[in-house]
């Protein structure tokens, strides 16, 4: 059996010129597809996850809430499940309620059974969204911001500070 028959095919199944346009297209797409690989994997490295910290306030919540959340620290949402934050700082004080007693004039009442709870929320934020975002939700100074975990909520937390770590 020859190479090359006599008419130009390669062990007379291709010919020969069809077989070097075949090499010349795989090698071409090939480098494309490297190519795009690359450009792809530099996209990936380039966006790391920022880190912010977010302080909310929870008023008036039951006083034992921070021991409720400190249980499972990982915030939580029904609707995405455990999200990109988690809470790293706890701090309580004693509610305050506005009312005034007339007597010595007292502008706020503490409520023994209830606390202002201060929570620090860290959040791994990717830098590809626009804004910081818990799981699909904005977060923003002035905000609401729900502290929810598997054994804690509190619908009304308040967003008072937000800086990246």
């Amino acid at each position: 059996m020859k190479l090359l028959d006599e008419k130009g095919r390669l062990f007379g199944l291709i010919n020969l010129f069809d077989l070097l346009a075949l090499i010349a297209l795989l090698v071409v797409l090939t480098a494309a597809g490297i190519k795009i690989a690359v450009k792809s994997s530099e996209k990936q490295a380039k966006a790391q996850p920022k880190t912010w910290i977010a302080t909310i306030k929870c008023p008036s919540v039951p006083d034992s809430f921070a021991e409720s959340v400190m249980k499972d620290n990982r915030i939580y949402y029904e609707t995405d499940g455990f999200v990109n934050a988690m809470v790293v700082e706890i701090r309580e004080e004693e509610a305050e309620i506005l009312g005034i007693i007339p007597v010595d004039g007292t502008a706020f009442v503490y409520d023994p059974n209830l606390k202002d709870v201060y929570v620090q929320v860290e959040i791994q934020d990717d830098p590809s969204d626009e804004g910081v975002k818990v799981g699909r939700y904005a977060v923003c100074v002035g905000g609401s911001f729900p502290i929810k975990t598997p054994y804690a909520f509190s619908t009304n937390g308040l967003v008072l500070d937000l800086y990246e770590k």
